[in-house]
């Protein structure tokens, strides 16, 4: 075979060499960055901390206790300048309140809960004004530290989510933070407590104060 044949057969090889570094290589890069990305999820993600009911538990920066719940299908509020008249706030599901008590630690803000329910959907606590309750509802209520605040959160939730839910709470008025904590709370809520709920639901709660 000529010089020139030995030469035509060997670059095909070459080039095939080539391109498997290439791949081998682009492959090494997105092991990497999958990695990378997988380190960075762990640090953005917070830290979980289990809680029970009636039990003071400790977050970073903060302190909750739970209470009671109680489930209805509506609440009759007293009227304000806003809204003169005493009215009924409705849900598409149930209203489920929790009762507890929270407290700052360290610096002044907020605390935030949320309610996961046992197929992982998130409901964020309802805002200050849903239920209007002041001194009651104890979303967006700023905290000082040393000076724990009492009061209910509110959830507006599907009838048949309250089985397995979990409490959640963290520091801020947002998403967790990333190392803060997310102190989780396991309700309780077994098949049997479903049905006592289910069975014990308000149609109209009173809340006039």
């Amino acid at each position: 075979m000529s010089s020139v044949a030995r030469s035509a057969s060997t670059r095909p090889s070459r080039g095939l060499w080539r391109y498997a570094l290439w791949i081998v290589l682009a492959l090494a890069a997105i092991v990497a960055l999958r990695k990378g990305e997988s380190d960075y999820e762990q640090r953005d993600a917070p830290l979980l901390q289990s809680g029970a009911p009636q039990t003071r538990a400790l977050g970073r920066n903060f302190a909750v206790q739970t209470g009671s719940i109680k489930t209805a299908r509506a609440y009759l509020l007293k009227g304000d300048f806003s809204q003169p008249q005493d009215h009924v706030l409705r849900s598409p599901g149930v209203w489920l309140s929790v009762l507890a008590e929270v407290e700052a630690l360290q610096a002044p803000g907020y605390v935030t809960a949320q309610l996961r329910t046992l197929d992982g959907l998130v409901y964020v606590a309802s805002n200050k004004e849903r239920p209007k309750l002041p001194g009651i509802n104890l979303s967006e209520r700023e905290l000082a530290p040393g000076l724990p605040e009492k009061g209910a959160w509110f959830f507006e939730v599907p009838a048949d989510k309250l089985q397995g839910a979990h409490l959640q709470v963290y520091w801020g008025l947002l998403l967790p933070d990333g190392g803060d904590s997310l102190v989780d709370i396991d309700l309780k809520i077994d098949p049997a407590r479903e049905r006592k709920l289910t069975a014990d639901t308000v149609p109209v709660l009173d809340l006039r104060m």
